[in-house]
């Protein structure tokens, strides 16, 4: 297109001055050299316009200035595109190397789509990789429900084969049971069935570009391939520094209940069920040592030592703090890991401005993580000390992220009772905390009286 812009003026051909004859020569002689150029092409429009009107035959007439006149016009315009054209050219190097990519990619390929946005999706995507049949299936899913968040025309086509090429692998029970112990393959098997019933549901969904419908049963499908997964999950993808193997360490999932009171035993909390205001507020938290081992290790023995029990709630907008000076002096090491990496960071927070990212972010309402440490630098955690953030995205960055996001190594996040996170006040007391999975998978597990 910018060559035929380029190529237009060298084509066109303006008529001689002495090529004027008759009554066009006669009109220009009123102009002067000292006149602005404009009275010129005025003169000559007038001119052509009189003639017009003048002419009640109906015949066509041959009118030299008005040809001259067209062409000039014409002239005008081609050469206003030329220097357009010259513009665009002269700056198409910087264009090149700021392009921008298109709409969709844009979407799928900034931090707001990267990082996982919900509890479940950063819980499923934390599970090591120890079947690749499972862990391709997923990744197919995960694009489905990245797709879905294009806001205008989706890519419904791209979609139907993702779940498409997800249904093959499903049906192929050997490869998708693979890695499971023999005492675990009739639950594993039941979970195979939902996921093929589900992915059957979610092609119907597509074909009737239901977006709502989509995104629903894609998240019950993703919510039944992660459950298969974690039982292809025995132990650790890596091995912990030595540094740091005689702190507990909890090498896969575990969960604690959290029991909280008012302090004069009023009932204040509402859950979503119904029922009229409770005396208690009851919180599941998931600890997630696939990815924070040495962290929600250190969580799960302070719990088996009763160490939150009667402990009093601080609570400010940005989140619940528990257990301040439990255990004077005692640290543990930062510990974050950062999407695509295979073992986590210690001691060093994520450069999140350069695009590091974690597997398990702050970004979410209901993350937990450890406190820092008070007089120590930022590669260090409190060891007693935790708190449950009060994400808000209107309080946060431009991509939607936290400002405190990479600089605390979250370790779980509440799955049930978060409703009942802002009617917290300080004050509350911790009644109860109990773990009540996981205990097989903690190791260096501190000795407790019976």
């Amino acid at each position: 297109m910018q060559a035929d812009i380029l190529a237009t003026p060298a084509s066109l051909v303006l008529p001689a001055p002495g090529s004027m004859r008759g009554s066009h020569q006669e009109l220009l002689q009123h102009w002067t050299p000292s006149q602005p150029r404009h009275y010129k092409r005025r003169a000559v429009r007038q001119q052509c316009r009189a003639v017009k009107r003048s002419d009640t035959s109906g015949a066509k007439q041959d009118l030299p200035s008005c040809h001259w006149a067209h062409q000039a016009a014409q002239a005008s315009k081609q050469a206003a595109a030329a220097c357009l054209a010259t513009i665009q050219l002269a700056s198409l190097p910087l264009v090149l190397d700021n392009v921008s990519p298109p709409a969709a990619s844009a979407l799928l390929n900034s931090p707001n789509a990267q990082i996982p946005r919900s509890v479940d999706a950063a819980l499923r995507r934390s599970i090591p990789a120890f079947n690749k049949d499972v862990k391709d299936m997923q990744a197919r899913l995960e694009d489905v429900a990245f797709k879905l968040r294009i806001p205008q025309r989706k890519p419904w086509q791209g979609m139907a084969d993702n779940v498409a090429a997800s249904l093959v692998l499903a049906q192929q029970q050997d490869k998708m049971l693979a890695e499971v112990p023999q005492d675990k393959r009739k639950e594993a098997g039941q979970y195979l069935k939902a996921v093929q019933d589900g992915l059957k549901k979610v092609q119907g969904a597509i074909d009737l570009k239901d977006s709502d419908r989509t995104s629903i049963r894609t998240s019950d499908v993703l919510r039944n391939v992660a459950e298969l997964e974690l039982l292809q999950a025995p132990n650790l993808s890596f091995i912990p520094p030595k540094s740091y193997s005689s702190l507990p360490q909890l090498k896969g999932r575990g969960v604690v209940e959290l029991i909280i009171e008012k302090p004069d035993g009023a009932s204040a909390y509402v859950v979503n069920e119904g029922g009229g205001p409770q005396p208690q507020a009851h919180l599941t938290l998931v600890l997630e040592g696939y990815s924070a081992p040495v962290t929600a290790g250190n969580f799960a023995s302070n719990v088996l030592q009763r160490l939150y029990i009667g402990k009093t709630l601080t609570v400010d907008y940005t989140g619940i703090l528990v257990g301040k000076g439990t255990v004077s002096g005692k640290q543990i090491p930062l510990e974050i890991l950062p999407l695509g990496d295979f073992e986590p960071i210690y001691g060093s927070p994520l450069n999140v401005q350069a695009g590091e990212l974690p597997v398990l972010p702050m970004s979410i309402y209901g993350a937990v993580a450890m406190a820092h440490a008070a007089d120590a630098d930022e590669g260090f955690a409190a060891a007693d000390e935790f708190f449950i953030y009060k994400y808000d995205r209107a309080s946060s960055g431009l991509a939607g992220l936290s400002f405190d996001e990479g600089t605390f190594g979250v370790f779980g996040y509440i799955t049930k009772g978060a409703e009942l996170i802002p009617q917290l006040t300080s004050g509350d007391v911790v009644v109860s905390a109990e773990l009540v999975s996981g205990q097989n998978r903690l190791a260096n597990a501190p000795i407790t009286a019976a």
